[in-house]
């Protein structure tokens, strides 16, 4: 959404610069406070719930889907079940983030028990690298299967996750008035 909007505004307004910075929760949050960024895009989680200074507008539901490398057999299938990957190599984020919260659940409301992921990362890439290029089965969000071409040697699986969606919004500080660029920038993601 982000690459979207500035598409957008930087045909609107040619001049106009943007600085554009990568932070997620806590660190997020201590650059609001600090005001060195005037607003972020991030995931509804409970830590932003505790965050009592921090509003958190959603924008839209981003589901999580399985992926696998191009090679792989599960990839020819045409329905698959949770229950059929149980026994397969996964990678998905460490416990007790809101990704790991979500695949659980996604697997308990299946009626099957959850794997135990045999690598876990929050980075992407190396999820996506690990399904490409091996037998293992990833996680990632549904957004990034929507750049066409953008990964072609991993695939969708044609299984549900139930559950598994993550909530994208606007996060900014309470009380505090934007730039008219920000406002801009907001108004066009919305």
């Amino acid at each position: 959404i982000v690459l979207a909007v500035i598409n957008q505004l930087s045909r609107q307004y040619p001049r106009v610069v943007f600085h554009v910075a990568i932070a997620q929760g806590s660190a997020l949050f201590d650059q609001l406070r600090a005001r060195s960024i005037e607003f972020g895009f991030g995931v509804r989680s409970q830590e932003l719930a505790r965050a009592d200074d921090i509003h958190f507008e959603g924008l839209f539901e981003e589901p999580l889907v399985v992926v696998a490398g191009a090679d792989n057999p599960w990839v020819r299938r045409r329905k698959i079940r949770l229950a059929d990957l149980v026994n397969e190599p996964w990678t998905w984020p460490p416990p007790v983030s809101l990704y790991d919260t979500l695949v659980v659940e996604a697997f308990r409301a299946s009626a099957v028990t959850p794997p135990r992921p045999a690598v876990y990362t929050h980075a992407l890439n190396v999820r996506i690298g690990l399904a490409a290029t091996g037998p293992f089965l990833a996680v990632v969000p549904a957004g990034v299967m929507s750049s066409a071409g953008k990964y072609p040697s991993i695939r969708r699986l044609p299984v549900e996750l139930p559950t598994a969606q993550r909530q994208i919004g606007i996060v900014t500080l309470k009380n505090r008035t934007l730039s008219q660029l920000a406002q801009r920038f907001i108004d066009c993601a919305r």
